[in-house]
């Protein structure tokens, strides 16, 4: 059903009261608080209408009304005036490590927002290995580092066969090829496939051993790149601050949740098939310890297309003026860092 615009204009008022005082909004407070010309009378009707709607509710018989997240559903989708994002910081594109850039971006965002935030690494289907480099460690060990399309860089250190004596440089140099040569351009599901990777003929005796632990080492890292429930997240005393979550069962299920990737995941799933910011609210989050929160989330790209996902979680009563389009500048920001390591 449609608002009228004084219904619009009241929910608008509850919402953004609510979230700024943490208390039930009354006919008498918005009626002194907004010069819109009518009585406290004729609020009080305004709000009853409201709540039987859906769009309210009254958490105590003698309290004011707060939004329901249906209400908070409207206010997102039509009244949300988004506050301009004015000096905000910028991600580090030094940061070539794909872990260390997540991290930065979400404490970022965590600390622009006041809310946790989350972020999901690129997803592996689009993933490939760009290079694989091998050098010298040491006591004839060697490091094997590989280089994925998103940037992140993953490396094993590994020792030497038994009774094999050190490989020469010109050797190692041979295997770093080798390597390259038969595993650069594979995407992740490929390398992380159980089929072992047999050695060119030009490799003998303990170098066609070294290929066999380097091979191995790179499908593992690959494995571990793969892993598509891993979720970063910063921020997580954020929760405790919100006065929803003073009830000790609230907290603990919800924390339980931003330390169990794999529900985590699952939240922000909704993102995954969006192009703008998605906003999940309460009850339509498929996760139920989660249906106290609202998730605000938005996908990040690598040139044109679509790696993974960042946002924020906090609760229903979130300030959704800042929340979204603080979410929409730091997923831009995170996808022209990407962009420009990926070399697009």
């Amino acid at each position: 059903m449609s608002l009228d615009e004084r219904k619009q204009k009241i929910l608008g008022a509850v919402v953004r009261d609510y979230v700024e005082t943490v208390r039930p909004v009354g006919s008498e407070e918005l009626a002194a608080r907004h010069p819109w010309g009518v009585k406290s009378a004729t609020i009080r009707n305004e709000l009853a209408d409201l709540a039987e709607l859906g769009y309210l509710r009254q958490p105590h018989t003698s309290a004011g009304r707060i939004p329901s997240d249906r209400g908070y559903r409207f206010y997102v989708d039509h009244l949300m005036v988004a506050r301009a994002v004015e000096g905000a910081p910028d991600c580090d594109a030094r940061a070539l490590d794909l872990e260390h850039l997540l991290r930065q971006t979400c404490a970022l965002l965590t600390r622009m927002t006041s809310y946790t935030s989350v972020a999901t690494p690129p997803r592996p289907a689009d993933t490939r290995l760009s290079r694989v480099f091998v050098s010298p460690a040491g006591d004839g060990r060697l490091l094997v580092v590989g280089l994925f399309s998103t940037g992140q860089a993953e490396n094993r250190l590994l020792g030497p066969p038994p009774d094999a004596p050190e490989a020469t440089p010109a050797e190692i140099v041979a295997l770093g090829n080798a390597l390259d040569a038969a595993l650069a351009g594979q995407t992740l599901d490929a390398l992380a496939a159980p089929e072992a990777t047999p050695p060119p003929p030009e490799l003998q005796g303990a170098q066609r051993a070294r290929f066999d632990a380097l091979a191995e080492a790179v499908r593992q890292m690959a494995r571990q790149a793969a892993d598509e429930d891993q979720v970063y997240l910063e921020g997580t005393r954020e929760i405790l601050r919100q006065p929803e979550f003073r009830d000790v069962g609230k907290i603990e299920s919800v924390l339980e949740t931003l330390q169990r990737r794999t529900l985590l995941y699952q939240s922000l799933s909704h993102a995954l098939w969006h192009s703008d910011v998605t906003v999940v609210i309460g009850a339509e989050n498929p996760v139920q310890a989660m249906q106290e929160c609202s998730v605000v989330t938005a996908s990040y790209y690598v040139g044109a297309r679509e790696r993974g996902t960042i946002g924020v979680v906090g609760p229903t009563r979130m300030d959704y003026d800042r929340a979204v389009p603080a979410v929409s500048f730091f997923a831009r920001s995170l996808s022209q860092t990407l962009t420009r390591l990926g070399g697009w």
